[in-house]
Formats: C-alpha cells, sequence, structure tokens
C-alpha cells in the first residue's frame, strides 16, 4: 500500500485515513459520503468514549441547521460501510466507536 499523509487508524482490516478522506477495508477504499465520513473520523479519533450528539452536531455540521434524522442517515451509512458492531447506539445520548484502534 503506498504510503498514507497524515494520522492514519486501522482497526479489525480497515484503514482510515482523514486526510486523504480514505477508508479502506482489506486495501480496496470503501465508499462514504461527506458527513458520514466526517463523522466516523471524529467516532474513530475518539473511539471508546461516548462522543453525544451535540457534539456530533456542531463539529460534523459546523453551520448548517440540521435535526438528528442526519446523524441516524450518516449513522446507517458508516454501518453499512464498517461492521454494524463497531458503532455502540447509546440511546438518547450518542454513539460509541467499540473496535479497537
Amino acid at each position: 500500500m503506498a504510503r498514507l499523509a497524515g494520522q492514519v487508524f486501522e482497526f479489525e482490516g480497515f484503514v482510515l485515513a482523514p486526510r486523504e478522506r480514505l477508508l479502506l477495508r482489506n486495501g480496496e477504499a470503501v465508499p462514504l459520503a461527506g458527513k458520514a465520513f466526517d463523522m466516523l473520523c471524529l467516532l474513530v479519533r475518539r473511539a471508546g468514549h461516548l462522543v453525544v450528539k451535540d457534539e456530533l452536531l456542531d463539529v460534523v455540521w459546523r453551520d448548517a441547521a440540521v435535526t438528528e434524522v442526519n446523524l441516524t442517515v450518516a449513522m446507517s451509512s458508516i454501518r453499512k460501510a464498517l461492521h454494524p458492531s463497531m458503532v455502540e447506539t447509546v440511546s438518547g445520548h450518542g454513539y460509541r466507536f467499540t473496535a479497537a484502534v
């Protein structure tokens, strides 16, 4: 694999390179739309810790007026791209990335 620029995260056969906006599974690119990719980056950087919904909305959708539905749609995309069990839903609060990074 070519050298990736910036911080790179590895977990369960995946490589996440935020600066390159690239998600790989076993060396193959996995498509993930913009906001879902940004949300995954935040969750992976905070692996093992709860990321509350307000923080996700503030960081990922900075200047946009959105609702929790946007989080749900992005999370659905993330779970389709990864293994669904890698992200825990903490009902009413937020999400926690559970895979070892």
